[in-house]
């Protein structure tokens, strides 16, 4: 997986600096893919403070991830919270087994279980992976950037599960009678 160094323009969306793509847009690039660009996108900038113009936030160097499956996808999840479509749509695109390896690198990690449990549920495969150790939970998703529901826990993964639906796609033919 390549990730970009910096760049001024991304999917015909200028940024306002020069800056590194970072989490899901860093992520859509090194996997090629053609998903609905996320209304808000992050980066890395050189200034040591965070700003945020034309669509873009951009970050310090500090917050610089691992240019890694890993360090972006958790990048995502800390900074930009839950996009399903495109996580589900990376996730697709990524080997299963480079998943695994992330849980059996950091299996209590807290945002390495909330991306095994969000792939095993937004996919509906689990990985052959053995069950969390007895770790403390985490909500699948931050009640500080996004709207969680009802938590169900998945004693699997020790992931509170609030997110307020179902991985089911469902069809709409119009409005509700």
């Amino acid at each position: 997986m390549q990730f970009s160094g910096s760049v001024s323009v991304f999917h015909d969306r200028r940024l306002p600096e020069t800056a590194a793509p970072a989490g899901y847009a860093a992520l859509i690039h090194a996997c090629e893919l053609s998903v609905p660009v996320p209304r808000l996108l992050s980066a890395i900038g050189s200034r040591h403070r965070i700003s945020e113009q034309d669509g873009w936030r951009i970050y310090t160097p500090r917050h610089a991830p691992e240019a890694s499956l890993e360090g972006h996808l958790t990048f995502a999840l800390k900074y930009e919270g839950l996009d399903l479509a495109v996580l589900k749509r990376i996730f697709l695109a990524v080997k299963e087994g480079d998943i695994a390896e992330l849980v059996r690198q950091k299996p209590t990690g807290l945002y390495t279980r909330r991306i095994w449990f969000l792939y095993e549920w937004l996919l509906g495969r689990e990985l052959q992976l053995p069950s969390a150790d007895k770790v403390s939970y985490v909500d699948a998703v931050d009640t500080d950037l996004q709207f969680g529901g009802t938590r169900q826990n998945s004693t699997r993964h020790r992931v509170r599960n609030n997110l307020p639906g179902t991985p089911a796609v469902r069809s709409c033919s119009g409005p509700p009678r």
